[in-house]
């Protein structure tokens, strides 16, 4: 990623936008624009690729980048499933419902992004929805919570 200004620049993000845009021609068939539920959530998952390439490109941070690489690796897996679909139900011929490399890329991105040597030192870990209210009650009301909900806090 040295040397990288925009996220335009890398070459994970040119190729998610062609493979959106290619799913987007393919959508435009007649037996399958006529699913228009499927059109849009097939459509939207596949952008989504490149958006959350992007969004976690501009976060500016790698550990934010490598937790968008994550969601990008998401939609890739839902736009999968969305062409599956799409394949059973003859809107797709079987080469074209085939697997992308796309997801390969993008894992093998991700690891280089984390490996031992990378940019990212300490992937922050997000509390739990639970652990935050009770550190918030403890702060406001200045006791412990309940022994029962501790959990692994030691």
């Amino acid at each position: 990623m040295a040397g990288v200004r925009d996220f335009t620049e890398l070459r994970i993000w040119q190729q998610a936008r062609d493979w959106s845009r290619r799913i987007f021609h393919c959508t435009k068939r007649d037996n399958f624009k006529a699913d228009r539920r499927l059109v849009g959530q097939t459509n939207d998952s596949s952008e989504s690729v490149m958006s959350n390439i992007a969004e976690g490109f501009g976060r500016g941070t790698p550990g934010e980048f490598v937790q968008f690489l994550g969601y990008a690796i998401g939609s890739l897996d839902e736009t999968r499933s969305h062409r599956a679909t799409a394949y059973d139900r003859e809107y797709l011929p079987k080469d074209e419902y085939a697997g992308t490399g796309l997801r390969r890329q993008t894992v093998a991105f991700t690891v280089s992004m984390v490996k031992p040597g990378s940019s990212v030192k300490h992937l922050r870990t997000q509390k739990s929805w639970s652990d935050e209210v009770w550190e918030l009650y403890e702060c406001v009301t200045e006791k412990e919570r309940p022994e029962l909900y501790r959990g692994n806090r030691e």
